[in-house]
């Protein structure tokens, strides 16, 4: 019914009132825009009008509605973009937070700009009528709320895609300052990672959209502009890291499970990590032999997901992409970045079971793991229990208290060879993933675990390794974990850490 009442004969009053209902229902209720699709021809006419208030409203709209194929249907004229800049400003400077102009709130011109600024042309006109002091000031005024605050980090984030716009913001030191400040005091997760985003690409990833174009990365490509790659504790060197959207999480995890199988290496957020997520994707990607692209529609509008392909394409990381939707085309920044790279349709149980086998073949031995040979403290001299499969043959007189420490390892100052007059006794090694959730529990008891919770009932061996290679992976991710999922107190995380760090691997 509103959307016929475009088609009739109606006042700019009433065209107003109208496309501001379809904005707010498209930008609250997602199912809605689906709906919409049929009316784009309609909204595009009234894009062109005379009147920049029906100009911006109809593009808020299209903005929600058009498909990402569609992009330059979106694209701003300055007096539409002034409108919208001032209507911001009203909002921000009314009680009520609601613009006199326009009578939009300022969440709703900040959401409207943010999908606005994925057209590249928006982001530059964008920086050029001074959206950016637009957003700084909300950022820094304390009567701002932390939604308003998350958009307006968003709205940095996005428009940073832009080289141009990347080197005027990377000027802004009160802004990058303002980003910084809000990132370690916010007790907001959503707002810390907006900033985190904004920062980051601001100051690490190049521009995908002019400067990659044409350019696809041959495996073994270092060239000039590449980043080197330095060090850091705590992370497994090369690995196969999966850079997915969260919709496609599920699939993605049997993908991981055969590839772990396979005795790969493998990398995945598989929970919607918590601290300084950008900071553990970094360096996930610096750490990586191969990144495996996980395309979609979805996939290509999120700003995390560009942010962590452009940076693994920065870094001339080999990527494999893989096809998590039927019928995508990643264009735009997506398509610049995977250029004409052969593609593995995972988006069914079908082709993923078909691809599978084709996709272990390409990854070769980059991310292989070496075969685990752990070794550990026999559990029975240990701990008392009895546990047959750790017994180890031993030559000589002596315990197992005098070849082993309290973490499990071989002691380092033990002589060796003929140092001892021939008596050295050889440790059997034992596979962690050996270890059943019984003998698993004895071993964290040992070690002043408490394993008394429900959620210890299921770690066995292959838990315990699991758990040793996040927090090489991602130790922070990893101690949140273990205190929120597993509900352990300081004392028992650092009592695990302590212990998994001293395992032999």
């Amino acid at each position: 019914m509103v959307i016929r009442d475009l088609q009739t004969n109606l006042g700019d009053g009433h065209i107003h009132h109208v496309l501001n209902i379809i904005y707010n229902c498209c930008r609250r209720i997602p199912e809605n825009r689906v709906m919409c699709r049929e009316f784009v021809v309609t909204l595009q006419e009234y894009s062109q009008s005379k009147n920049s208030e029906i100009q911006a409203h109809a593009f808020l709209a299209l903005s929600f509605i058009v498909d990402k194929s569609e992009i330059h249907k979106i694209s701003l004229n300055e007096p539409c973009l002034k409108f919208l800049l001032l209507a911001l400003k009203s909002a921000m400077s009314e009680p009520d937070g609601r613009s006199r102009v326009g009578s939009y709130s300022t969440l709703e011109v900040l959401q409207g700009l943010n999908q606005l600024a994925i057209n590249d042309c928006n982001k530059l006109l964008i920086v050029k009528l001074g959206g950016i002091d637009v957003l700084e000031r909300i950022l820094m005024e304390e009567g701002s709320n932390d939604e308003e605050k998350l958009w307006a980090a968003r709205g940095i984030w996005q428009l940073a895609f832009k080289e141009e716009n990347k080197v005027n913001i990377h000027q802004r030191s009160k802004l990058l300052k303002t980003l910084k400040k809000i990132r370690e005091t916010t007790e907001n997760c959503d707002v810390k990672d907006a900033c985190s985003g904004a920062l980051f690409v601001i100051n690490d990833v190049f521009d995908i959209d002019e400067e990659f174009k044409g350019h696809t990365p041959t495996r073994g490509d270092r060239g000039p502009s590449s980043v080197k790659r330095e060090d850091s504790p705590g992370h497994v060197e090369g690995h196969i890291m999966i850079s997915y959207q969260h919709a496609s999480q599920e699939r993605m995890l049997q993908v991981k499970r055969h590839l772990e199988e396979s005795e790969y290496n493998v990398w995945m957020d598989v929970d919607k990590m918590k601290g300084d997520i950008l900071d553990s994707m970094a360096k996930a990607v610096q750490g990586a032999s191969v990144v495996l692209v996980c395309m979609s529609h979805k996939f290509k509008e999120s700003q995390n997901c560009r942010t962590e392909a452009t940076y693994a394409f920065t870094l001339k990381k080999d990527i494999i992409p893989l096809m998590l939707q039927d019928q995508f085309t990643p264009e735009d920044w997506l398509g610049a970045l995977m250029g004409m790279k052969k593609y593995y349709p995972m988006f069914s149980d079908d082709r993923m079971k078909q691809c599978l086998p084709d996709l272990v073949s390409e990854l070769s031995d980059r991310g292989k793991r070496e075969k685990l040979d752990l070794v550990v403290p026999l559990l029975d001299q240990v701990t008392g229990a009895s546990n047959p499969t750790a017994h180890a043959q031993r030559q000589g007189g002596g315990t197992a208290e005098d070849d082993v420490d309290c973490s499990g390892g071989i002691k380092d100052d033990k002589p060796t060879g003929n140092e001892d007059g021939g008596n050295s006794r050889p440790q059997k090694a034992v596979d962690l993933v050996t270890w059943d959730e019984e003998e698993a529990g004895e071993w964290l008891r040992s070690h002043g675990v408490d394993t008394s919770k429900d959620s210890f009932k299921k770690v066995d061996g292959t838990r315990l390794k699991q758990i040793k290679q996040l927090l090489n992976l991602a130790p922070e991710f990893c101690l949140t974990s273990l205190k929120e999922e597993f509900g352990l107190g300081i004392w028992d995380v650092l009592s695990l850490v302590d212990a998994l760090k001293k395992l032999s691997i």
